[in-house]
């Protein structure tokens, strides 16, 4: 119970955008960058020097988040930028072209955000069969972080300890749900129940998270 209070009543950042200290030469990488959490963690890491790939599938939206951001905040840094990386986190076949183009224009990667996804989106599937909601919220993060993982372990060679990550944003919504028939009988079925085909993707991500922690 102590959990889950303190993600409704959060403490008091330690960290926030009035102390963060200059990001100058690192990488980011956030995904779901057009608005809501995404949006604000790109304005903040471009205001203090940091390099930010907005990765998402309209280019059209992207561009239109990046206006708004440089409109928004003066860097305090000159060095900081904001990049479109072309991603569509539904098609297992985008991702590994999205990385490829990543790493040819960069050789480190500091901090993979993993924030994009949907939400009880129009009952669909993804070109490869899977629900939406699971292709984009669980299968294409993993497929997307697995080949991220050898610039990232390369950047944290010559980086202080721990502060080469990934994060996954969450929701306290897991709490509401409890996989009775096994994490691969629930992810994988074709459930009519758009809700809770959102639920367990989003305890998939605890455990994405949880198993690339032992990595």
């Amino acid at each position: 119970m102590g959990i889950t209070w303190s993600q409704i009543f959060p403490p008091p950042p330690t960290l926030t955008e009035v102390n963060l200290p200059s990001q100058n030469g690192k990488v980011f990488i956030v995904t779901g960058g057009y608005s809501g959490v995404g949006f604000e963690i790109c304005r903040i890491l471009y205001r203090v020097g940091g390099t930010v790939y907005l990765a998402g599938r309209s280019e059209e939206k992207a561009l239109d988040a990046i206006m708004k951001i440089k409109s928004l905040c003066t860097p305090t840094s000159p060095k900081g930028d904001i990049i479109f990386l072309p991603l569509s986190l539904d098609d297992l076949a985008t991702i590994k072209p999205a990385v490829k183009r990543f790493t040819t224009a960069e050789s480190r990667l500091d901090v993979l955000f993993n924030n994009a996804g949907v939400s009880n989106p129009p009952r669909a599937t993804s070109p490869q069969g899977h629900d939406l909601q699971l292709a984009t919220n669980c299968l294409g993060p993993h497929l997307f972080t697995q080949l991220l993982l050898p610039v990232l372990r390369r950047t944290a060679v010559d980086t202080p300890v721990a502060s080469v990550r990934v994060i996954w944003t969450a929701s306290i919504v897991v709490d509401a749900v409890a996989l009775g028939a096994g994490v691969l009988a629930e992810l994988f079925q074709t459930d009519a129940d758009k809700s809770r085909n959102y639920l367990n993707t989003k305890v998939g991500n605890w455990f994405l998270a949880d198993a690339l922690a032992s990595q």
